[in-house]
């Protein structure tokens, strides 16, 4: 007996599953990009109430079928009427199965300005920032920044920066590779690596549980606590060590606003300390000190 043909619907049976769902997940992006589209406009409200606002000469939504996506051409973000940073261009991408996450791409450069302050153009490849956000609504976040250059004050070859939300704060972790500072008047001062760990805290203060400086063989350490003064100039002190005082003192000697009598003394005294002795950097009234000794005023940072 010949087998009996297929019937015509188990045939088209497959194709009717993979049809409905395309219809069911195109609904629910439909559905699911309005709902982004009012809670960005919402929370972009809320914050220009603050004082935070962002402009943008063009405005785009996309992503169809699997993101979200919000571009916006010459992004400008402006603090209230003291500071403004300018781009070319900033991408906004979340996958619509995990709207939690966001990812934001800045093409440079990025130019900053501040009441005061003249604007700082920094130039850099595409920045990428991630950002994860909890069922509390705080967010953990990374970022990394190639290439940056700013023009007066130097360069690195990458920035890295890391945070999630804590019990007493917000804990920080910050990493630069090839550091080239140029200021002006003085040598370059070239650092291979600078890492950074700590906590903002509620106080608005920098808790550094680690910051460490490597240069060849050299390496610099050190921990504490900082903070910004009425006068918006650093604050605080760091308990710093070396490997090699000799080394550190070749490195930043010609950075130091000492005499010869001074820079004599600070030797002796560091050679007394011992070679791993910990050694305060203290940060007070517009000045930076090493123990006793004035190395640097400091200005305001805003």
């Amino acid at each position: 007996m010949p087998d009996k043909a297929p019937k015509p619907w188990k045939m088209m049976l497959p194709l009717a599953i993979v049809l409905g769902l395309a219809v069911l997940w195109a609904s629910y992006w439909l559905v699911a990009s309005r709902f982004v589209e009012q809670k960005f406009a919402a929370e972009r409200a809320r914050l220009a109430a603050q004082g935070l606002t962002l402009t943008c000469t063009e405005e785009a939504w996309g992503g169809f079928p699997f993101r979200f996506e919000f571009i916006c051409s010459s992004p400008v973000l402006t603090a209230t009427v003291r500071a403004e940073a300018r781009s070319g261009r900033l991408h906004l991408v979340a996958l619509a199965y995990a709207p939690w996450q966001i990812a934001a791409l800045v093409d440079g450069p990025t130019t900053v300005a501040a009441a005061g302050l003249a604007p700082t153009v920094a130039e850099h490849q595409r920045a990428l920032a991630a950002f994860t956000f909890g069922s509390d609504g705080k967010a953990s976040f990374s970022a990394e920044v190639p290439a940056l250059s700013v023009s007066g004050h130097g360069r690195a070859g990458r920035v890295m920066a890391h945070g999630r939300p804590a019990s007493r704060g917000t804990d920080v972790a910050l990493s630069l590779s090839d550091i080239v500072w140029e200021p002006q008047g003085r040598p370059p001062l070239k650092i291979a690596q600078a890492e950074l760990l700590g906590t903002l805290t509620a106080e608005s203060a920098l808790r550094i549980d680690r910051v460490e400086l490597k240069q060849g063989n050299l390496r610099y350490w050190g921990s504490g606590m900082l903070r910004l003064d009425e006068s918006r100039r650093l604050a605080g002190m760091l308990e710093t060590e070396t490997n090699d005082l000799d080394g550190l003192l070749a490195l930043v000697a010609p950075h130091l606003q000492i005499d010869g009598g001074d820079s004599a003394n600070l030797r002796t005294m560091m050679t007394l300390l011992g070679e791993s002795a910990r050694l305060p950097i203290i940060a007070k009234d517009g000045a930076l000190y090493i123990g006793p000794f004035k190395i640097a005023d400091l200005a305001p940072l805003y």
